[in-house]
């Protein structure tokens, strides 16, 4: 908001602490509200801070405690309020020395912030004061700046706003003022001072003799933490079918080498393989079995080594592959083999290892298993997965270290931002060499030392990179895929030795995968995203848990990468490829990572990201194929359309949108002729088309409902409807008939779809039955052209029921949704077409709407209008309209032109309340979001002006009507909406 109405104040007050009545409910959005931290729900006290950063004109935090990850979680915001000279004051406390001096340190590299310390005994507030235009926006409660109280912890606090000379703020501000000037100034000397007091602190007395022994019991107790616990069930449940082989499937990090330990505990192996690809793998693995299995007898078989007769034998895949080796031990030589990094399988050295030996059971371990080579990785294990725990849910669990993720803008140079094709020179210019040291920097902990990797692209690029670094001060080497395994482990010893100064190692094409290095602190990518993949693998490089580290640091230099919509797929687990899915994880930022984890990305970066979305097309049959197959191979059969949602690949709607059904695009992939008469095809292309994309349920149920019976009373379908949360509307019932029937769809759809009705409705009787032309698609006799024992029938009910389940899946209610009247869900997306159905017009008039439309042909009237925020520079000028947020609770709308007030179309809508109409406002950012837009809610008239526009050098009259929003656009969505 740009500005806060008294008037609408005081309506939000009386909301909050006297009446809920309807009439006031409009202005909750202004209320005090209780801000939590609940991920499930998208909800955390953060995002509410962040928010208000964004648009503040100054800012006075009152915080007992802060700490380094505190500050880590709103560093990018610190950034881009230092760049617009936002001034603001910080008051914290020395008070239980908990406030560390590492933060205070952060604190003091920005020029626009102002830190003291209250010294003088007990000081618990936690308060944040924000100066917006015309009013303050205070939150207070239990969350101190520390990444817990902000993103996880059970803590309350209350936000609420107060205009400029309000009593309350004006208390909480005096009372900031007053401690404020008690206070004393932090400097860089204070803070020294204060580090040796905080230190002492931590010093704690050594341990009596028992006290030790006992810490040294309690180290060799090691027990599976949750994930592994499941892990060991699950695979325990496996071998109780009987089945010898499993595919356990693991982020980096999560102890699946524990987990593998653990198992060949339960399993009481006697005889065991390990096999890995690298020699350090296999001796850190080596340890990990000796600590948790005592007195066990370990040898190697390597290129250094030549154990053949040790129990537990640990060998690598290159050396026990070899045909000599392997003839020196029985095909059922071990009870139990672990193949550590098995996504190589493919390979011929893993291949003729799996093929050889013959275990009582084989596990094999990835964090990666999908492969684009067309090796089948999960028939090797016939398809089992007894369990799998991928990025979202390990930090859910709290297995991994939290990371802050900074996505920044990489440099322009000479006009023209760093992309895929830059010339080398820009890559590693001194500008651009400046701009990376000072995001190293200012994106690092001050609480430990930096312990860095740095992924780039070129040979040459990681070898002058270094050498400018270290001309900088830094203390870097690099290492390619020439260097060889000794020179690799020398340097990363070095990089883990507290002795040694190397900060950062720069990587081309190694480290990826197959090196644990837990130390790391600070990961940064000066390469184009190529895959989710490789993103979340060097990510994963440094989220192993450490002593020495609290959070690991991500710096992402986002150019004009044509992969850039990678990030947000790797980012947030998402693999749906669904476009409004990427737009909204990153419009949300951090509000749906689990834990203290953020993602913080500079608006320049956003916007890279959101075009690399919107220009990269699904629909090309190589990838729909791909991520078809993908999938075929994990459940080793034909997937169905739900299969791709229960397991979290991509979006099978993709594949409706390429051919028009699942069906016909099998029929595509799998190269099967069709087995389905050419109504049956045309029926599936009309369900799925039309309604499979799930926004509104009742053709759906009600198809569904009748696959099965002959016909369905209203009761029953009112009790379907009540089962998923979706309130009855007597004028539903005339729109299910109406877009189940021809009448409803343009000429050309008609002959496209079979111009077919599905359903009647007996009004007397109250009940819904099936058609004679639907009844013949279900029962049609066995196709003669086919060897197929099915019927046409079996295979035509089949495939309706996998696009009826999907799109009901797809279109159920999410958690906080709620389907207001007229069926429309907040913040989803609609197509004109799509509204034409929802508010149960008679046809589709999508073609026609031109904007906005008017309907009358009910008592309410509704008056739907559709608004692309960003115009297209080569529209006309009489249809450029200036439609434009004034903020996120005000929308300025022009009317089409050659209008004025006294216009029919428009007085009607200046007299929306006499009028009984219903005005909704439908908004995408700009044409290459498709034929959507996001429903943002219905609109009253605030006031109108005639005026004009410019057509060339004619004006033409406009009507330019001002709307207050009945619910505030939220803050994300807003700012992706107005956003450059």
């Amino acid at each position: 908001m740009k500005n806060l109405s008294p008037e609408k104040l005081l309506k939000s007050l009386e909301s909050s602490f006297i009446s809920s009545q309807e009439s006031v409910l409009n202005f909750n959005h202004l209320a005090p509200s209780l801000l939590v931290n609940n991920c499930s729900q998208g909800k955390k006290i953060l995002t509410a801070v962040t928010e208000e950063l964004e648009t503040c004109e100054t800012f006075d935090f009152s915080v007992a405690f802060i700490n380094d990850s505190g500050l880590a979680s709103i560093l990018q915001k610190l950034k881009e309020l230092s760049d617009r000279g936002v001034r603001g004051r910080i008051l914290t406390t020395n008070y239980l020395n908990f406030t560390t001096p590492a933060s205070l340190s952060k604190l003091l590299e920005f020029p626009n912030l102002e830190v003291r310390a209250f010294t003088k005994g007990g000081f618990h507030p936690k308060g944040y004061i924000f100066k917006q235009s015309n009013y303050f926006s205070v939150i207070i409660g239990s969350a101190n700046l520390t990444a817990s109280a902000l993103s996880q912890n059970q803590e309350w606090s209350i936000r609420f706003l107060s205009l400029l000379d309000g009593q309350i703020v004006f208390s909480v501000r005096e009372e900031f003022e007053r401690v404020w000037q008690m206070a004393e100034t932090v400097t860089p000397s204070w803070i020294e001072n204060y580090e040796n007091e905080y230190l002492n602190s931590r010093i704690f007395k050594t341990p009596n003799l028992k006290e030790e022994s006992d810490e040294k019991n309690a180290e060799l107790e090691i027990v599976p933490n949750s994930m592994q616990q499941e892990a060991m069930l699950a695979l325990e449940e496996l071998r109780g079918r009987g089945e010898t082989r499993g595919l356990l499937i693991a982020a980096t990090g999560t102890g699946k080498t524990y987990l593998s330990i653990f198992d060949v505990k339960q399993f009481n192996a006697k005889k065991v393989l390990y096999v890995a690809h690298r020699e350090t793998i296999l001796k850190k693995s080596e340890q990990s079995f000796k600590t948790l299995l005592q007195n066990i007898q370990t040898g190697f078989l390597t290129g250094n080594e030549k154990d053949f007769i040790s129990p537990f034998l640990f060998a690598s895949v290159f050396t026990i592959s070899k045909e000599e080796n392997l003839k020196k031990f029985s095909r059922y030589e071990f009870d139990y083999i672990i193949v550590d990094e098995v996504h190589h399988a493919g390979a011929e050295s893993y291949k003729k290892i799996i093929d050889y030996f013959k275990p009582k059971f084989l596990l094999g371990l990835t964090a990666t298993p999908e492969r684009t080579d067309g090796f089948d990785i999960f028939e090797v294990f016939h398809n089992n997965i007894p369990y799998e725990i991928r990025l979202q849910k390990a930090l859910e669990e709290n297995l991994l270290c939290p990371f802050h993720y900074y996505g920044i803008s990489d440099l322009t140079i000479d006009g023209k931002i760093i992309d895929d094709k830059s010339d080398f020179s820009h890559l590693v210019s001194d500008e651009r060499i400046r701009h990376i040291s000072h995001a190293m920097k200012l994106y690092k902990s001050n609480e430990y030392s930096v312990k860095g990797l740095i992924f780039c692209s070129k040979v040459d690029e990681a070898k002058i990179l270094s050498e400018k670094l270290n001309a900088q001060g830094f203390v870097t080497t690099y290492l390619t895929g020439d260097d060889s395994e000794k020179v690799r482990e020398e340097q990363i010893k070095n990089l883990e030795s507290e002795n040694n100064p190397l900060q950062y190692i720069i990587t081309v094409d190694i480290f990826n995968e197959g090196i644990d290095i837990p130390c790391v602190n600070q990961v940064v990518m000066l390469r184009p995203t190529q895959s989710a993949i490789i993103f979340v693998q060097q990510l994963g490089r440094g989220l192993r848990k450490d002593k020495g580290k609290n959070y690991v640091s991500v710096i992402d230099f986002i150019g004009n990468y044509e992969n850039n919509f990678f990030i947000p797929i790797a980012l947030y687990g998402d693999n749906s490829y669904n476009k409004d899915n990427l737009r909204k994880a990153i419009s949300h930022g951090s509000a749906l990572i689990p834990g203290t984890s953020t993602i913080q990305i500079s608006e320049i970066a956003k916007q890279k990201i959101f075009s690399s979305i919107n220009n990269t097309s699904f629909s090309q049959l190589k990838f729909l194929k791909e991520e078809y197959l993908k999938l075929k191979m994990r459940l080793g059969k034909i997937p169905l359309m739900i299969d791709f949602v229960q397991n979290g690949f991509i979006d099978p709607f993709t594949f409706i949108d390429y051919s028009g059904s699942y069906y016909s695009f099998k029929c595509k992939i799998e190269k099967k002729q069709n087995e389905l008469l050419p109504a049956q095809i045309c029926s599936l292309q009309f369900i799925s088309l039309e309604f499979a994309h799930g926004i509104r349920l009742h053709e759906l149920l009600i198809l569904k409902l009748l696959l099965e019976k002959e016909s369905v009373s209203l009761e029953e379908f009112k009790l379907q409807l009540k089962v998923f949360k979706i309130p009855f509307n007597e004028k539903d019932v005339h729109g299910i008939l109406n877009t189940l029937a021809p009448n409803f769809y343009t000429q050309n759809d008609k002959k496209k779809y079979g111009n077919l009705t599905y359903i009647e409705f007996d009004f007397e009787k109250k009940v819904f039955f099936k058609t004679k032309e639907f009844k013949d698609l279900l029962d049609s006799s066995t196709n003669k052209n086919t060897s197929s024992s099915l019927t046409q029938s079996s295979i035509y009910k089949a495939e309706l029921l996998d696009t009826l389940t999907y799109g009901i899946k797809r279109g159920t209610l999410k958690e906080n949704e709620k389907i207001e009247d007229d069926n429309l869900i907040l913040y989803r997306k609609y197509s004109r077409k799509d509204v034409c159905k929802l508010l149960n017009w008679s046809s589709d008039c999508s073609s026609t709407i031109y904007g906005y439309k008017t309907e009358t042909s009910y008592p309410e009237y509704t008056c739907p209008i559709f608004v692309t925020y960003k115009k297209d520079e080569e529209i006309s000028d009489t249809t450029k309209y200036e439609d434009a947020f004034i903020d996120n609770t005000l929308f300025s709308w022009m009317s089409r032109s050659r209008r004025t007030s006294s216009t029919k179309e428009v007085a009607e809508i200046l007299n929306q309340k006499n009028n009984n109409i219903k005005v909704m406002l439908f908004v995408k950012k700009d044409d290459g979001e498709g034929r959507d837009f996001y429903y943002l809610g219905k609109m009253f008239c605030n006031s109108f002006e005639d005026t004009v526009m410019k057509n060339g050098n004619e004006n033409v009259s406009v009507v330019n009507i001002r709307f207050n929003m009945e619910t505030p656009v939220p803050q994300h969505l807003y700012n992706y909406l107005v956003g450059a």
